[in-house]
């Protein structure tokens, strides 16, 4: 082929390629909501938001989009906690020691208040030293189960002298250190476990349809309250039943969220959690397949939605303003970024967080469907593949009509 028409080819498909690689294109987003930071934000630093109920009725949960003036933002997802700032410090007890060639400690925490984990352990030496401690966790000193390496040292003035027990309930530790690190442990660190945040709508369970193996529960959820767990009480303490959840999709069609076994015994409490495969914020319905059992009483249903924070590292400028969460694009693909291009866990906890909030809900003021991007896209791929088999077979049909005019 001649360099002549090679080159507009190769320049045809470089832009090609950029058409189909370039960034999200805002205006496929139906919703938007400003952010407001708080605070003084520093230059990279982290940033926390919390997602409100809008998210969920209106979002598609893999379309959600930070923008910082039009550009994206990569984040990461993860369940809210909320983190107890108050400590405790309580004295570890020295029940053994050894110091040949390798130093052995082992010690006794108190016994825990109800509700509480260790959470730091402090090390020091009256020298400089540095060391490869093995740590290792249990209820007893008979069993020790939990194991992980750390290093640690002192330099003068400069010391790594704690160690992370990742909000453990295990009482007796054993440390291994190299020689002649002649270690102490002054004090060691609790506080209230972390709780997962959510919210609950309580919903009102009407009379069941009855069928001849089945009851069937149906809730209109017309607030639009979206959940991912469904907490059910009945009458009955002891039960194992077939059940089928399922949430409306539009206004003819069901989508199965749960369809399995569950059982019961009361010992386990009041209610029974069903985790459903997706979040929904419509109306639903718990269908109950009794087989030869006595029908069971629903008597309350609950339904519960996890809170859900995201984290992401501000601009190099620290500008606070300009930042837009972008949702609503049943077509959109999830979300995928570089782990290092949003902060990790050790970010969070060594950086200092500042929390944005989330402004009221407007409909996006550029929403357009591209051709570039579905459903656009995926109509004009459609008639083009149609286009294309009714231009082969009126060929086709043309070569036959051709060949029968000449055999006649």
């Amino acid at each position: 082929m001649k360099l002549k028409y090679l080159l507009p080819i190769l320049i045809l498909i470089s832009i090609s390629t950029q058409i189909t690689s370039r960034p999200l294109a805002v205006q496929n987003f139906k919703y938007k909501k400003d952010l407001k930071i708080s605070g003084n934000l520093s230059p990279n630093g982290v940033i926390k938001l919390m997602l409100d109920e809008d998210i969920y009725k209106h979002s598609f949960y893999g379309d959600l989009r930070i923008t910082h003036n039009g550009e994206i933002v990569p984040y990461h997802i993860q369940n809210a906690e909320e983190i107890s700032k108050n400590t405790e410090k309580v004295k570890p007890e020295l029940l053994f020691t050894k110091k040949d060639d390798l130093e052995i400690y082992v010690l006794e925490l108190p016994k825990l208040p109800e509700g509480m984990n260790y959470t730091k352990l402090s090390v020091s030496s009256a020298y400089d030293y540095e060391t490869s401690i093995t740590l290792k966790l249990g209820d007893n000193p008979d069993n020790f189960i939990d194991s992980k390496t750390v290093f640690l040292y002192k330099y003068g003035s400069q010391s790594s002298g704690e160690i992370d027990l990742g909000g453990t309930k295990h009482r007796f530790l054993r440390l291994e250190a190299e020689p002649g690190s002649d270690l102490k442990f002054p004090t060691a660190l609790r506080a209230k476990q972390s709780k997962n945040l959510y919210y609950e709508k309580t919903h009102t369970v009407a009379n069941p349809i009855l069928a001849e193996n089945h009851c069937q529960f149906l809730f209109p959820n017309e607030s639009q309250s979206a959940f991912q767990i469904l907490k059910l009480q009945f009458e009955e303490g002891n039960w194992e039943r077939r059940f089928t959840v399922r949430g409306k999709i539009d206004k003819k069609e069901w989508d199965t969220v749960f369809e399995g076994t569950v059982s019961h015994n009361k010992s386990e409490g009041n209610f029974t959690e069903i985790p459903l495969s997706r979040t929904i914020n419509s109306e639903f319905e718990i269908q109950i397949y009794d087989g030869e059992n006595e029908t069971l009483h629903l008597t309350n249903v609950i339904s519960v939605q996890p809170l859900e924070e995201i984290y992401f590292f501000a601009n190099a400028d620290g500008d606070k303003e300009g930042y837009s969460l972008y949702y609503g694009n049943p077509y959109q693909w999830p979300a995928s970024f570089d782990s290092y291009s949003y902060p990790s866990g050790e970010e969070l906890k060594t950086n200092e967080v500042k929390s944005g909030s989330l402004l009221a809900e407007s409909e996006n003021p550029d929403f357009s469907f591209s051709i570039l991007y579905p459903p656009i896209s995926g109509y004009l791929a459609t008639g083009f593949f149609y286009l294309g088999v009714a231009a082969l077979l009126f060929l086709l049909f043309s070569i036959l009509k051709t060949k029968r005019s000449v055999l006649t």
